[in-house]
């Protein structure tokens, strides 16, 4: 069908305003995008229908503030199902008063309440905050919903666009937490796929409402690196399994270049046994749902999705995955090989996190309160070892009370954890792992973990002290954070890539404080240098889900200026840190960091016995987390630049006490950031 003659006449309007000045939206700033496209919603969509609107703040996981508005549909004394909607924007523009006028006609024709979510956009905030900012609206709706008049066992997810995107990942990810999936994924022209060249991209990339350009200069401003395009939660066709997942009702424009992949994603979930409503609209382009001032189809399209929203909301309720031990799903790095630990009821199943290789089965047992580890009898094939290694690190962190774990395996399957010290054999028992050796080994969590430095002392700086290893190069440690569902990963400083992040986090007024270390560029980059330089110490980026957060520097104390005020170890260590991303600031970040930090000191050299830490004695809340996270306060002391509180964290104490969880955290079990609200204390974020 042609293009619709008013869509037609509308896009030769908006050509003629580029060619007479007016810039395109990838040539103007992200602020000015965003200014351009609100000026534009009430021309194009005008006022949606008066109706009881309340805004709403809630929390993000890292206890950022987050706006929402909740519309509601019908006068009515009965709990109201509700839409819980994504607005579209390319995560860039876009909030609540772009849909204003859709959610409202949503809101009064389904007789349902609407909550739509300002989550956070980029630039400012790269993926995959929008995507938690959802997950963390979609929890805040299960907990607090009720107590607003709406029924929590009748709820869709729903957006356009990139909306789309995270209405359908959040989907995934209830599967994948074991939470209740929704009664419908409303999809309206989602982004779907890794890469934008179909077939639809090269022929509408330009002149067609949404264009190629814009695309990528969105995509620009959200994306991390390459390696984002990746993750099902940007591109949800790259997720391997779709089945399990709600009911999928699809909106897609012909002249939308998005048409394909929304196409090949309604054929995927239809694959997967999803049911699965596909509807392309002639004659329209990307967006039309919010453009009824231009185009009659839009009122008629509102009008039927609320037709769908209403029979969905009649479908009974899905119940939620059982609690006992309930689907639950971590992610492991044995050896660096990404991998994922399905935990459903007694089986356990463990695969790559990507790809086509071939998954493990295992059954979790539990017998008079101890758990057990079991490869099927029978079996004639012996599992690989990576794969034990992950569904150990998994039962641990899913049972943290555990501190043993029988294996029924084949015995040659545990004769390196046997030489290592980590299982323990049993005559006419089985071999059991040991807690508090395993988290000793350094390769569950490091990719090529270095031997033992033979030791030879030398002098230096009149100091004698054992001869240091070269400084290790790459990811060092990384290790999946439950509670914030993301993977924390320590990287050594690459100064051209790091320098720009160091620069501006040093320059932050709450580092400063600490560091007194502002400057410019040249300045940061002699640090930096001085850092690579110095045998003695390390400089570390801490990331989470690859977007750098903080630095650190790690060091060996019997050569550091902290070795004269204690009896320093020949393999003592120690540790500064500064946590340079506002939003990563808070109790959910520390209790994730600031003992990984020490596992991986811990782990880079079996000899070290203590860790030590110097942070200013007026800096209370940093040595309450410390105390936490087991740091005795040993004494103050004065350095010639401050007065100083000595910590020290024992090995013993560490691994003994599964200190990985710091102290008085209650169990950390989902997969998800149930836990993650605005922390009871706030402590400081860096320590010279």
């Amino acid at each position: 069908m042609p293009l619709h003659p008013d869509l037609e006449a509308f896009l030769e309007l908006a050509a003629i305003a580029e060619e007479d000045g007016r810039p395109p939206m990838c040539d103007m700033s992200p602020a000015q995008a965003r200014a351009s496209y609100d000026q534009s919603t009430l021309a194009l969509d005008g006022v949606g229908p008066d109706l009881p609107v309340e805004d709403i703040g809630l929390r993000a996981r890292d206890g950022a503030p987050l706006r929402a508005r909740l519309y509601r549909g019908a006068a009515t004394g009965a709990p109201l199902p509700t839409l819980l909607y994504f607005h579209g924007g390319g995560y860039v523009v876009g909030g609540l008063d772009s849909h204003d006028a859709l959610c409202r006609t949503l809101a009064k024709n389904a007789a349902c309440a609407v909550l739509a979510v300002d989550y956070r956009l980029a630039p400012e905030h790269k993926f995959p905050t929008a995507f938690h900012d959802a997950e963390d609206a979609a929890q805040w709706l299960a907990v607090h919903g009720g107590s607003l008049g709406l029924d929590t066992s009748r709820v869709a997810f729903g957006g356009d666009s990139v909306g789309g995107t995270l209405a359908t990942a959040l989907t995934i990810a209830a599967r994948d937490a074991g939470r209740p999936q929704p009664l419908l994924q409303l999809l309206l022209y989602p982004c779907t796929s890794i890469r934008q060249d179909s077939d639809s991209h090269q022929r509408y990339t330009k002149g067609h409402l949404l264009e190629q350009r814009t695309l990528q200069w969105m995509f620009g401003h959200y994306l991390r690196s390459d390696e984002d395009r990746h993750d099902w939660r940007f591109a949800p066709l790259a997720a391997k399994d779709l089945s399990g997942l709600a009911p999928a009702h699809i909106v897609l424009a012909e002249y939308d270049p998005l048409v394909d992949e929304g196409k090949a994603y309604a054929g995927r979930l239809q694959d997967a046994g999803v049911r699965t409503h596909l509807a392309v609209h002639e004659g329209m382009v990307h967006d039309f749902a919010r453009l009824s001032q231009v185009v009659e189809e839009a009122d008629a399209l509102r009008s039927s999705l609320a037709q769908v929203l209403a029979e969905a909301f009649q479908r009974p309720a899905v119940a939620a995955t059982p609690p006992a031990i309930g689907a639950w799903v971590f992610h492991a790095h044995p050896d660096g090989q990404p991998l994922e630990a399905r935990l459903d009821g007694v089986k356990l199943t463990v695969g790559p996190q990507s790809g086509n290789e071939r998954s493990s089965r295992w059954a979790l047992r539990e017998q008079a309160g101890t758990l057990r580890l079991e490869w099927p009898q029978g079996n004639d094939t012996e599992p690989q070892e990576t794969h034990l290694l992950a569904a150990i690190e998994a039962v641990f962190v899913r049972h943290p009370k555990c501190k043993t774990l029988p294996l029924q395996v084949p015995s040659s399957c545990i004769a390196r954890l046997i030489d290592a010290g980590a299982v323990a054999p049993s005559a006419g028992q089985l071999p059991s792992v040991v807690r508090e050796t395993f988290w000793q080994l350094p390769r569950v969590w490091q990719c090529n973990p270095r031997e033992p430095f033979a030791q030879r002392h030398v002098m230096s700086q009149g100091k004698r002290h054992p001869l240091r290893p070269a400084k290790p190069v790459g990811t060092v440690y990384q290790r999946h954070i439950p509670w914030l569902s993301q993977t924390l990963t320590l990287d050594t400083v690459d100064i051209e890539r790091d320098l720009p992040a160091f620069n501006r986090w040093m320059n932050d007024p709450v580092v400063a404080h600490f560091w007194e270390e502002q400057g410019d560029l040249a300045k940061h980059r002699a640090y930096l240098d001085a850092i690579a330089a110095d045998p003695r110490v390390t400089g570390l980026i801490g990331r989470l889900d690859g977007e750098a957060f903080g630095y650190f520097e790690v060091y060996w104390a019997k050569e550091d200026r902290i070795a004269p005020f204690y009896d320093a170890g020949d393999h003592d260590r120690g540790w500064h840190a500064l946590i340079g991303e506002a939003r990563f600031r808070g109790k959910p970040f520390l209790t994730a960091w600031m003992p990984s930090v020490s596992h991986y000191l811990f782990l880079d050299d079996c000899r070290t016995q203590r860790i030590v830490i110097e942070p200013r004695a007026d800096n209370h809340k940093m040595i309450k987390s410390l105390g936490r996270c087991g740091y005795a306060h040993v004494k103050e002391f004065d350095f010639p630049h401050k007065r100083a509180m000595l910590g020290m964290l024992l090995r013993e104490r560490f691994f003994g006490e599964a200190l990985w969880i710091p102290q008085g955290e209650s169990t950390i079990s989902p997969t998800s950031a149930e836990r993650a609200e605005l922390p009871t204390e706030d402590p400081s974020y860096a320590n010279p």
